[in-house]
C-alpha cells in the first residue's frame, strides 16, 4: 500500500514517518514547476506500518499555488505525469491524503485517481455543501481529462451520538445521496485521535489499537477491501 500525502498540513507523514524532517525528496519536489523527477523511488519511503509507504509532504508545499496556477491548466497533470504509470504497477492500493478544501492539490489528486472517498464531519453545517463541491469538481475533471474517474463513498467522520445536531446531518446526507453510497463504518470522535496526532505523533493503531476508534478504521478497511473484492 502506497500513502501519498498531497495535504500541504503534512499530518500523514509527521504520524508515519520516524523522522520526517530527514526526508529531502517529498510531494513538493514532485509538483514544484522547477523540479525535475529524475527517480520516483527516491521519494518512496517505509513507515511505522508493515507493507505501508508513503511519499510525504512539507508544509512549504501550500507556497506552491501560485506557481501551479500560473501553469493551469498544465499542472493539473503534475502528480499523474510524475507517479502514476510507476505507482499502479508497484502497489496493490494508493491512497492520496488531500487537503480538506478544494484547492490545485485536490484537482492534481483527481486528475491522479481512480476513485474517490469523500470524508465529510458529521458536525459541519456545511456537509452537504462540501460533498457537492467535490461532486461537481468530479465531473469537471472527468470532462477535462480523467473520464474514467469514480464516486466511491461517502465517509462520515467526526461522529459524537450523543449530538442531535450530528444525527440530523448524517440523516441528510443519507437523504439527499443515498444509504448506498455511505459507508457503513464511521468514524467517531476520540481524544484518543487528538493525542496520537498532538502527543505521540503517531496513529491510533499505535497510540491505543484496542480503543474503539482503531476498530473504527478496521472496519472501514474491511469495507473498503469487500467493496472491490465484489467487482
Amino acid at each position: 500500500v502506497l500513502l501519498i500525502d498531497i495535504d500541504p498540513q503534512s499530518d500523514s507523514t509527521r504520524a508515519l514517518l520516524q523522522n520526517p524532517a530527514s526526508i529531502n525528496k517529498t510531494v513538493y519536489h514532485l509538483l514544484d514547476p522547477d523540479e525535475e523527477v529524475q527517480d520516483l523511488q527516491d521519494f518512496i519511503h517505509p513507515t511505522i506500518h508493515k507493507n505501508l509507504s508513503i511519499i510525504p509532504n512539507i508544509t512549504e508545499t501550500s507556497g506552491l499555488e501560485i506557481p501551479l496556477a500560473q501553469n493551469f491548466p498544465e499542472s493539473n497533470l503534475y502528480l499523474r505525469t510524475a507517479v502514476q504509470d510507476y505507482v499502479k504497477k508497484t502497489f496493490d492500493y494508493i491512497f492520496i491524503d488531500c487537503p480538506p478544501t478544494l484547492s490545485i492539490f485536490v484537482s492534481n489528486a483527481l486528475h491522479c485517481a481512480d476513485c474517490v472517498i469523500i470524508p465529510t464531519d458529521a458536525g459541519s453545517g456545511n456537509s452537504l455543501e462540501g460533498v457537492r463541491g467535490v461532486l461537481g469538481l468530479m465531473e469537471s475533471i472527468k470532462i477535462a481529462g480523467n473520464p474514467e474517474l469514480k464516486f466511491l463513498k461517502i465517509l462520515i467522520n467526526k461522529i459524537d451520538r450523543r449530538k442531535s445536531a450530528h444525527k440530523a446531518n448524517i440523516d441528510a446526507i443519507n437523504d439527499r445521496f443515498g444509504d448506498e453510497n455511505t459507508f457503513e463504518a464511521s468514524i467517531p470522535t476520540s481524544t484518543l485521535f487528538e493525542a496520537a496526532e498532538t502527543i505521540t505523533k503517531s496513529t491510533i493503531f499505535t497510540n491505543d489499537a484496542s480503543s474503539k476508534g482503531a476498530q473504527s478504521f478496521r472496519n472501514l478497511g474491511k469495507e473498503f477491501l469487500g467493496y472491490f473484492e465484489t467487482k
